[in-house]
This record gives structure tokens, sequence and C-alpha cells, in this order.
């Protein structure tokens, strides 16, 4: 398996990561750059965020800095200096979690049918081994409780049902696209990452994830 190298690519989430300490308007300006998804110039930017140009290249120089906003310099469409352009380097919201969906889709589609939720499981229980040795998984206040709170930071938006129980609804789903079917594969993939996880880090435990079991959601039980 390929290592990602300090001399190569920036893994994305860290990038992203480095959104957290900018002030609210380097905030403000690192949305509008996501949310127009082209390069743009200053005053461009500064007319979109009603700001002086010259406050937007001090910010501008923050996040370039930050590594999460890229420079070029383009030729000018008619006479006079070439031009300055700027671009997120974040993606257009939501598209690199689209792409990340498709890639993983196409990888099911692949599968042959009769083996694919074998080989989803199988996937996912590769999932849950880097899950428990990146220390993600928090147990320490019950697996029920660790659980949500993975699931939550997955993008799952557990609510519970029955806390009693340890029952609760995962009514997102960061890996279905809207109006797609659900490949084969896809739910097994949850529950064998689930399976490792707690055989790693909570052995007594066990979770059951049902699809579409719930209206709108489907339904994991966390027995501890």
């Amino acid at each position: 398996m390929a290592i990602v190298h300090s001399r190569g690519p920036r893994p994305m989430a860290e990038a992203l990561n480095q959104a957290t300490p900018l002030t609210r308007q380097q905030r403000r300006l690192l949305d509008t750059l996501v949310e127009m998804a082209r390069s743009v110039t200053v005053v461009e930017l500064a007319e979109a965020l009603e700001s002086h140009p010259n406050t937007i290249r001090e910010h501008l120089a923050v996040l370039e800095e930050s590594g999460l906003v890229s420079a070029t310099t383009v030729p000018s469409k008619g006479r006079g200096r070439p031009r300055k352009v700027y671009r997120t380097n974040a993606g257009a919201r939501g598209a690199p979690a689209r792409h990340l969906v498709g890639l993983i889709t196409a990888a099911l589609k692949a599968f042959p049918d009769d083996t694919a939720q074998a080989d989803g499981y199988r996937w996912g229980r590769t999932w849950g081994e880097d899950i428990a040795a990146s220390s993600v998984y928090d147990g320490s206040d019950g697996a029920v409780e660790g659980v949500t709170s993975l699931m939550a930071d997955m993008g799952f938006a557990p609510q519970m049902i029955d806390s009693n129980q340890g029952c609760m609804g995962l009514t997102q789903c960061p890996l279905l696209s809207t109006g797609q079917a659900v490949p084969k594969g896809l739910c097994e993939i949850h529950q064998g990452m689930l399976d490792e996880v707690l055989n790693r880090e909570a052995p007594d435990a066990k979770a059951f994830v049902e699809p579409f079991a719930e209206p709108n959601a489907c339904r994991l039980t966390v027995n501890p």
C-alpha cells in the first residue's frame, strides 16, 4: 500500500481543517469562493462582499498561506496587464463528496452480483481496521455512545430511537447519491466496519444495521 509522503499532496481533510482558526470575515470570504466555484478577481470578491479590495487582499493572503486558496495570473481579456485570480482549493460545495461517492459506487458495481454483499462486508472490515488504528473511536463512555459519536462524525446524523435498547436511526448516508439505486454491498460495508471496530475496541458489544428499516432512516442497534 502506498504511503502519503510529506513531499506529496496533502490530504484534503488537512486543508479543510485549516479553516478552523479563521476569522469570521476570512471564513465568509472562503465560503464565497466555494459558492462562486470559479476563478475570480479581487474586484469581483470586493463587490460580492461589499468590502474594500485591500481588505480582500489581506484576507486572501491568509487563506493562500493556509493552502485553502490558490492564485493564478491570467492574460487580460483586452488590453492591459495580466490579472491575478483566486480559486478555492476546497472544491465547489459538495463536489468532492459527490465525486468520492461516485468512485465508491463505481467500485461496488464492479463486484460480481453473487459476491457483492460478501465483498462489501470485507471492505467494511478493512475500513474498520483503519478506524480502530486511527483512534477515532472513543468508547470511554460505553459502546452505544462510542458508536453514536462515530456515526455522527462520519455524517450519518444518528437520532436515538430507544436509548435503553441502544437503538438509533441513521438519518443520512454519506455514501448515497440522490436518485441513484443502492448498489449491492453498500450496506454491508457499514456492517463490516462496525463489526471490526467493536471487535477491536469493545469485544463484548455487537452492532446490527437494518437498512431502511425506519421511515427515512436505517436502523442501527448497539448491544453493549
